[in-house]
Parts: C-alpha cells; structure tokens; sequence
C-alpha cells in the first residue's frame, strides 16, 4: 500500500494596489504551479486601510492550497512571489503594494488573527468556492 503525503491546508490572501490585475495575475501563474490544487476566489476591490501614505485602492484576492511542504518553505515562496513582483523592504514607508502574500492559516493554525477580522480580508475570504 502506497504511503501518502500528508496535505497541509494554507489560507492565503493576495493584495497589490500598484497594476494590481497584473501582480496578482502573476502570482496566480506562479502559485498554479507550485500548488495545482489551489482555489481560488474572486478579486475584490477595496480601499486602503489604517494609517498609510498612499491611500489608492486595493486589488485583493483569496486562496486555499495544499502542500506537503511546511510552513516555512511555504512562507519563503511567498516572498520570494511578492519579490519577482517588485515588492521590496520599503514598500510599507511608501505605502505602495506592487505585491502582498499573506499566510493566514496553516492547517488549524491561525497566524495572522488581526488580519482575519479585517474587511477586505473577509470580503476576499466570502468568495472563495466553498
């Protein structure tokens, strides 16, 4: 009998307010291939949040996939995602996004509960194929 892989679940949410369909539609090329099971929700356009200098609108979008790799080679594909997308250490002073990538869940385990109750997260989240 064949030993099978044990599948991680990873909630991501992808957000970009700097040519936004074309950040985001690089990373789905990209996380297609490193993940062929992944779902993928609607784009979803949102106004930034909190305090920041830029204050152009989100493209936002949510995904789930599944992995055998852990956590963190996945969070190192992300970011090195958000980095062939232009992201760099200083997009947060600037308050451009060329590309943002975040793990919000691994497995049952939430990393990022601030995030979870944020709207453009839920509103990205809503739309994901049940």
């Amino acid at each position: 009998m064949p030993v099978t892989e044990k599948k991680h679940e990873c909630l991501l949410c992808l957000g970009s307010n700097s040519n936004g369909m074309t950040h985001l539609q690089n990373a789905e090329k990209a996380l297609n291939g490193i993940f062929p099971a992944i779902r993928w929700g609607e784009i979803v356009s949102t106004p930034a949040e909190g305090n920041t200098p830029c204050t152009l609108p989100y493209l936002n979008r949510a995904a789930v996939a599944y992995t055998p790799m852990d956590m963190e080679t996945v969070k190192g594909i992300l970011k090195r995602i958000e980095s062939d997308n232009g992201r760099t250490p200083d997009s947060r002073q600037t308050g451009i996004v060329t590309l943002d990538i975040d793990l919000l869940k691994f497995d049952n385990r939430t990393l990022k509960p601030e995030d979870m109750e944020k709207d453009y997260v839920r509103r990205a989240l809503q739309s994901l194929p049940r």
